[in-house]
């Protein structure tokens, strides 16, 4: 059983993407291989930062770069906008990782789909 609370995951992720997702999501790009259900954790994540859910109720960030990644969110309303600018975050996003152009693709329409579909749909896209 997972002792932590669901925010207790969640909270500093933008700390913990780089080294427990990013890091096996390039591996796996680079060998050719498919990541679309990574690439849907770091689309959730963007959604997430953005600090409203699904239904349009607040949510409460708790990660040490919150104002600077919602105010992101804020500015960049489109989804291919928003990982555009969250891609340029060097700290989070290596260099290599961001210039993928099927990463970036795949990443903004997997932000799409869970703004204009939800998680649900979201998730069932990358179900076997």
């Amino acid at each position: 059983a997972i002792r932590h609370r669901t925010w207790q995951i969640a909270m500093d992720g933008s700390q913990k993407l780089p080294q427990r997702i990013l890091a096996t999501l390039a591996e796996n790009l680079a060998a050719g291989r498919e990541a679309r259900g990574l690439t849907l954790v770091v689309a959730a994540w963007i959604k997430y930062v953005g600090g409203v859910d699904e239904t349009g109720a607040a949510i409460d960030v708790r990660d040490p770069m919150a104002e600077r990644l919602r105010a992101l969110s804020e500015a960049n309303p489109d989804a291919t906008a928003r990982v555009t600018a969250f891609l340029g975050l060097r700290e989070i996003f290596p260099k290599a990782l961001a210039d993928t152009p099927t990463f970036a693709a795949d990443l903004a329409q997997a932000l799409a789909t869970l703004e204009e579909h939800g998680a649900q749909v979201a998730v069932a896209e990358v179900a076997p």
